[in-house]
């Protein structure tokens, strides 16, 4: 996975950016001015979607899905089956370890699902509402059971249930687990989160593959940048070398920087337009 595909997995929302290059010889660091918000040092404590690309990388989770092979890929899962019409079967891989060298194990998982339905915090109920329970087979091998037949029940928990450590959760608690210990099992490291304004983290070098990832970045900033001036001005004066949402009225200021550019990424998003049926509207 090169660095671009791992910032566009944690800009599920990202539709036109301003891209600044870079040097090679520069401090391996990506910058990027975001406008989502970043408030909680919960995973469960919110439901947005930068923040769950960002989790997902820090955490992880079971799988993603694939834009360029189009179908959905394995992270924490090797592989999955359907076993009947209400449970699904995932094999987890054996090869990955927490950030501070303890197994990963299907215990983490069904602590992760009962934690996103029962966190008081939680705002990802409706990633799990298909599911009924989960339970662990053995050490490497989780059983969901979904109320119904879900055949889309990949697209609800990938990128979507973050795996949290259970052992950690069980000896400090929520909340000094989510502040003091966030330590993940995904490619990247928790580094720094100051909520209103940045979210810092850094490659974790023991991560299966990692040393073959040459282009990702050592360390990831996403900076809280609301207006679009602000982010713009930052972009062009290099202290961040993307910047998410270029607006239409401001894409020729990029452009016309020989050092940037203004770019479309691919992305899902649901956007509705509500009537309520009162007056006038209640007449057809």
């Amino acid at each position: 996975m090169s660095w671009r595909k791992l910032v566009v997995v944690a800009l599920l929302a990202l539709t036109v950016a301003g891209v600044k290059s870079r040097s090679a010889a520069a401090e391996s660091r990506v910058s990027i001015g975001v406008t989502e918000t970043m408030e909680t040092f919960n995973p469960y404590g919110d439901s947005v979607s930068l923040l769950y690309g960002i989790w997902c990388q820090v955490m992880g989770c079971l799988g993603t899905y694939d834009f360029n092979k189009a179908e959905y890929v394995g992270m924490l899962a090797e592989k999955w089956e359907v076993k009947d019409p209400n449970n699904w079967i995932f094999h987890l891989r054996k090869d990955i370890k927490w950030h501070d060298g303890s197994p990963f194990t299907a215990d983490d998982v069904v602590h992760s699902f009962n934690r996103a339905r029962n966190d008081p915090q939680s705002k990802q109920t409706q990633n799990i509402a298909p599911i009924a329970s989960a339970s662990a087979i053995d050490k490497y091998t989780v059983r969901f059971t979904t109320k119904q037949p879900t055949a889309p029940l990949p697209e609800y928990i990938f990128d979507r249930l973050i795996i949290t450590n259970h052992a950690l959760y069980e000896k400090y608690g929520a909340d000094t687990a989510d502040r003091k210990y966030p330590i993940g099992a995904g490619p990247y490291k928790f580094k720094e989160l100051i909520p209103g304004q940045r979210f810092v983290i850094a490659k974790n070098p023991d991560y299966p593959g990692m040393k073959k990832m040459t282009q990702a970045p050592d360390e990831i900033v996403y900076r809280v940048m609301r207006e679009d001036e602000q982010r713009v001005t930052a972009l062009l004066n290099g202290e961040i070398q993307i910047a998410q949402f270029i607006p239409p009225h401001l894409k020729q200021r990029v452009e016309s920087d020989p050092n940037a550019k203004a770019t479309t990424v691919d992305a899902v998003e649901i956007m509705f337009l509500a009537m309520q049926p009162k007056p006038p509207f209640d007449k057809k």
